[in-house]
């Protein structure tokens, strides 16, 4: 590893230097803060960790964390291995310098670690990698740049979402602004969770909720339910960093959706943020139906690569085959 190149625990590592060398970056999102990498990957089973390239004067020129899971296969320990957590959707180098190598970074980790499952890698190509092991999906997230104005915004709304953006608004929804994410939570719950393979764990709720809080610490949230006869049926939850509005979670009961109460939600939001020089994420899974919704806002795709590796043992292979067979039934 280079000198300057340096492995930082997260005990070591400078938070206030880290979180400046990611409001400064070419790729800043809110997924890179020290303290939002502290909210999503709770301490059991979860830890982060730092690859940090450092200038002459010892301030941070680029970062990279890296997000680690306790891996246990039918009672072989794995020890840790690269894991993207839940609520970040991407990650990668962040660095004010064009001229810091992504490959630099990559090269490093993999030599530390045997096994990646998933690393999304925040707007920067590394398809041009020389690390061949390398298995790189092409994914996207979906954004609308909110300068032109609500007017231009929704001039490219869909024929059929203006319609249904008309629908929501004939059906009176009653909007409120809340703080608490618990209806947002029982919202998935009932409606949501049944339809994810394996189910929601537990931890993932409570990591949610206190992403929530600190987020509205920071004051970078609006959180926003439309209620009908006082019953919450559609929630979201939009995060404002920087020059980003990002979708983060959202849910709806079966009335909600009926009632095409999302479409008001983001519309609102979609509003109150127009005309300024921002970018809203709708932060798109791979879902055809879901990417479809988002399109219909005129939202246009902006792509990220993921990144796995695997230079596990054929008998560790064989045992990672047979677990996820037997997750499969």
């Amino acid at each position: 590893m280079p000198a300057e190149l340096q492995w930082l625990t997260r005990s070591q590592i400078d938070a206030s230097a880290w979180d400046a060398c990611v409001a400064a970056s070419l790729q800043p999102i809110v997924y890179g803060y020290s303290w939002y990498l502290d909210s999503v990957l709770p301490d059991s089973g979860w830890k982060w960790e730092g690859l940090v390239l450092s200038d002459d004067a010892g301030h941070y020129r680029a970062i990279m964390p890296v997000p680690l899971r306790r891996k246990c296969v039918l009672g072989i320990d794995y020890d840790w291995v690269v894991h993207q957590p839940l609520f970040c959707q991407m990650l990668g180098v962040f660095s004010y310098d064009t001229s810091v190598d992504i490959d630099l970074f990559l090269c490093t980790l993999y030599q530390r670690y045997r096994y990646c499952s998933t690393l999304s890698i925040n707007r920067q190509p590394v398809g041009g990698s020389p690390l061949a092991s390398f298995l790189i999906k092409r994914l996207g997230t979906h954004v609308l740049d909110l300068s032109i104005g609500y007017q231009a915004l929704f001039r490219n709304y869909t024929k059929d979402r203006k319609l249904n953006l008309r629908r929501a608004k004939a059906a009176q929804w009653v909007v409120i602004d809340s703080f608490d994410p618990t209806p947002l939570v029982t919202l998935f719950r009932a409606n949501h969770a049944v339809g994810i393979p394996g189910g929601v764990a537990e931890w993932a709720y409570d990591t949610f909720i206190s992403l929530v809080q600190e987020l509205h610490r920071r004051q970078l949230i609006t959180l926003r339910y439309a209620t009908y006869s006082g019953r919450i049926e559609a929630g979201a939850l939009f995060v404002r960093e920087g020059n980003r509005v990002i979708y983060l979670f959202n849910a709806a009961s079966e009335a909600g959706r009926r009632g095409n109460a999302r479409t008001l939600l983001i519309d609102q939001v979609l509003q109150d943020y127009a005309g300024k020089p921002m970018v809203f994420d709708f932060e798109s899974p791979e879902k055809p139906s879901i990417v479809s919704f988002y399109r219909s806002f005129g939202a246009v795709e902006e792509p990220f690569e993921m990144i796995c590796w695997s230079r596990l043992s054929q008998l560790e292979r064989g045992l990672l085959q047979v677990r996820n067979k037997l997750w499969a039934r």
